[in-house]
């Protein structure tokens, strides 16, 4: 019995054994093949490499880059890169995460194989733009009491801007106007009111002057832009004079991340080529302290005959410019220096005969400018709460002219126009406060002469001013913005003081209702680029001042809302604003004597004139692929007494109603679409005799412009790429059909589009 059950437990401890043997064997193999597998799949481990941009093509530093499938994170560096490492084959999506931009998720991808230059754009979040213009300090818009539109880089690049002029259409209130048919000068009008009466700025410094303004709009090239911001109304209690209808300030690039653009573009304006190439490129230290942004640009067009009668219509045109930008960061004292420097030349044509002399043509404008520009700007952390800036600029403007007609030699002209600017300003939080307080002092030195009319100008003006500002934030809800300047100009015999006042309120979340009241001046000078055509007709002209002139006065109020909403990716905004203007002692001028070939007048002060109305923005995006805008003004322009010549009351060139409408549609993997309307009104246009019998005030028709765009976007490797861009301008060829015509034209007699029906073909090589 005792063997039997010591043979029943030698068989089961036999058979237990062997199991454990196998058992162990089993997972022996088991393991080795989960090893193998594994070190089949650690072969297989990819890499993720991307970039995260904002819409503007600026580098988003610190996103977060979330892979949820796996839960892997990383953080992009200052250059916007990221990486995401042994990440085994597979289906994923990203999600991207940043402060002051809409969440991002991606649309699902498989990953088969090392994946380098993946792009993320970011939205801005409604109310997160930081602007400068309006307080003179960074400050985020949904917490600025003064409305300002931004026209961003992104904006600049979609509308295949060739220089500031193009870069400004399509923009609610603000008109670009071409205002001569020899030299195709332009002027910016807001709502309403004359180029004059709008001051310009780079980078926040008024070094744009009478002269340099009427050619400035087309010879500033679109290389040199970073983003413009517009505030409309006097914004002369932190700008000075000029400033009436409101300020432009053009804000030149700082470079973010190494990178070079090359662009070749070709457009042709009924038949005829005008060629635009550029350059541009942004240097960044591996520490980030110092930068470095270089531009150059070239552009010509040839002279075009539109109506067959010997002289153009759009002149002869050869721009050349470049520039160069600078900027050091001194962590140790939390301070900032930039240099800049800008030369712009420039050579136009209008008229006949252009293999000739102009003094040779039957008519000829002749303008040959060079414009030297240095800047510096230094600004200075002293605490949390203390701030100041120090800057300056000087723009040395030379021009040598011809305005003349039926072969006139004593035509010809030079003026030399150099500007000097001083800025200094201080900014210092108190509780709720920021308090700013500045000095500013400007001189502009004009030397004109034209030999053959014995017409000599040779003024100095300083212009001088002390503002102080109070930006008072009462919690969420309300913010009041009150300033005041003070200013000394040697043209007028006393001091111009200007206040200001602005007021924000957040009703809600997604409103906000804003009120604005400003003042503004404009002081006289005897040179007043404005009459230049009138010397085609073969007079030259002298122009003094009244002694007792006084400065030109403006009152403005701007009030309006400002909704926007957003939902994920899904974002609408809509804003009303009414604007009313209130002009007084506008300059006009008087003949008080004839002599040898000139004509001497008299600058007087007139009555006053009003503008009012109503302008209306509406925009709605899908993501970034759909977006959908429009902006439209309604207004009415009157002076207070009919002026003599055509006893109106309506301003000249000034339609009741204008604006524009676009849509686009953009896939990151096949390309960028844009269609938009551009509207305007009829409006009263002066025709003086000439071509015609007798002088005239016309009636024009309203136009309508299309325009189509198409871009393609192809890239190269991870930090290469080629965009390719082609497009069709004014489709309907809505094009003044009333031109004048031969030698006694009247040049000045231009409305509607700066150019007929246009074909263009460019391409961006960016590496």
């Amino acid at each position: 019995m005792k063997r039997n059950l010591i043979s029943r437990f030698m068989i089961i401890t036999i058979l237990v054994t062997a199991s454990l043997f196998l058992v162990e064997g089993w997972m022996l193999g088991q393991q080795k093949q989960v090893q193998y597998r594994h070190g089949q799949n650690a072969r297989k481990l990819l890499v993720l490499r991307g970039v995260v941009k904002d819409w503007d093509g600026n580098p988003v530093a610190q996103a977060v880059v979330v892979l949820p499938e796996i839960g892997k994170t990383v953080e992009t560096n200052n250059q916007g890169r990221f990486e995401f490492s042994r990440i085994p084959p597979g289906r994923y999506h990203l999600e991207v995460y940043a402060p002051g931009f809409v969440d991002y998720s991606s649309e699902p991808f498989v990953l088969n194989k090392d994946k380098y230059g993946h792009e993320v754009v970011l939205m801005k979040k409604l109310a997160e733009e930081i602007v400068v213009t309006a307080t003179r300090t960074p400050k985020l818009y949904a917490e600025t009491p003064t409305k300002t539109e931004v026209i961003s880089s992104r904006q600049i690049e979609m509308k295949v801007a060739s220089n500031l002029a193009e870069a400004l259409y399509q923009t609610t209130g603000v008109r670009v106007e071409n205002d001569c048919q020899n030299c195709n000068f332009t002027q910016v009008r807001i709502n309403g009111m004359e180029g004059k009466y709008t001051q310009i700025l780079i980078d926040s410094s008024p070094v744009v002057s009478a002269m340099t303004g009427v050619y400035g709009l087309e010879q500033i090239p679109a290389e040199m832009l970073d983003r413009i911001e517009i505030v409309k109304g006097g914004g002369s209690a932190l700008y000075g004079g000029n400033a009436v209808a409101g300020v432009i300030n053009v804000l030149t690039k700082e470079p973010q991340e190494n990178r070079t653009v090359l662009k070749a573009y070709q457009e042709s304006i009924a038949g005829k080529p005008y060629t635009d190439l550029g350059f541009r490129s942004s240097l960044v230290s591996d520490s980030l302290n110092t930068k470095a942004y270089l531009f150059a640009s070239y552009k010509r067009r040839e002279p075009i005959d539109l109506n067959d009668d010997g002289f153009s219509e759009l002149g002869l045109l050869s721009n050349t410019s470049f520039g160069l930008n600078i900027y050091n960061y001194f962590p140790a004292v939390d301070g900032k220096f930039k240099l800049g420097l800008f030369r712009i030349f420039e050579e136009r044509r209008g008229g006949n005969l252009f293999d000739k002399p102009p003094h040779e043509a039957d008519t000829a404008e002749w303008i040959k400018t060079d414009q030297l520009a240095f800047s510096s700007e230094w600004s200075h952390s002293l605490s949390e709460k203390l701030y100041y800036n120090l800057s300056f600029s000087l723009v040395n403007a030379k021009r040598n002219t011809y305005y003349g007609s039926h072969h006139d030699p004593h035509a010809y002209g030079e003026t030399k126009n150099p500007l000097f600017f001083f800025n200094g300003q201080c900014n210092y939080q108190l509780g709720s406060h920021v308090l700013t307080m500045g000095f500013q002092m400007k001189r502009d030195k004009i030397h004109d002469k034209a030999i053959g009319y014995n017409r000599v100008i040779d003024q100095v003006y300083y212009e001088s001013g002390l503002f102080f500002q109070d930006d008072f934030k009462i919690g969420r809800i309300f913010s009041i913005l009150t300033g005041f300047r003070v200013n000394r100009h040697t043209a007028l015999d006393r001091l111009i003081i200007t206040p200001r006042l602005s007021i924000l309120v957040n009703l809600m979340k997604e409103l906000s209702f804003r009120t604005s009241f400003s003042t503004g001046f404009r002081a006289p000078q005897v040179f007043d680029e404005d009459l230049h055509i009138e010397q085609v007709g073969g007079e030259g002209l002298m122009i003094q001042n009244s002694p007792d002139l006084k400065e030109e006065r403006s009152y403005s109020l701007y009030s309006g809302f400002d909704y926007g909403r957003q939902t994920g990716n899904t974002l609408i905004q809509f804003s009303i604003e009414g604007f009313y203007n209130r002009l007084l002692n506008t300059f006009i001028f008087q003949e008080v004597e004839r002599i040898e070939r000139a004509r001497v007048l008299e600058r007087i002060n007139g009555s006053g004139s009003r503008v009012y109305g109503l302008s209306v923005d509406f925009g709605l995006a899908f993501g970034p692929r759909f977006s959908l805008a429009s902006g439209w003004t309604f207004q009415r322009s009157l002076l207070d007494e009919p002026e003599p010549r055509f006893n109106s009351r309506e301003f000249f060139r000034t339609p009741k109603v204008y604006g524009y409408s676009s849509l686009s549609w953009e896939h990151p993997k096949l390309f960028h679409l844009d269609a938009s309307v551009e509207y305007t009104g009829s409006m009263k246009a002066p025709h003086y005799a000439g071509y015609i019998l007798e002088d005239r005030l016309e009636t024009t028709s309203p136009f309508w412009v299309v325009n189509l765009k198409f871009r393609r976007q192809l890239k190269l490797s991870e930090t290469d790429q080629i965009s390719i861009f082609l497009g069709i301008e004014n489709l309907l060829d809505s094009f003044q059909k009333d031109l004048d015509k031969g030698v006694d034209r009247d040049s000045g007699y231009v409305y509607g589009p700066a150019k007929p029906r246009t074909f263009y073909l460019g391409m961006e090589f960016t590496f």
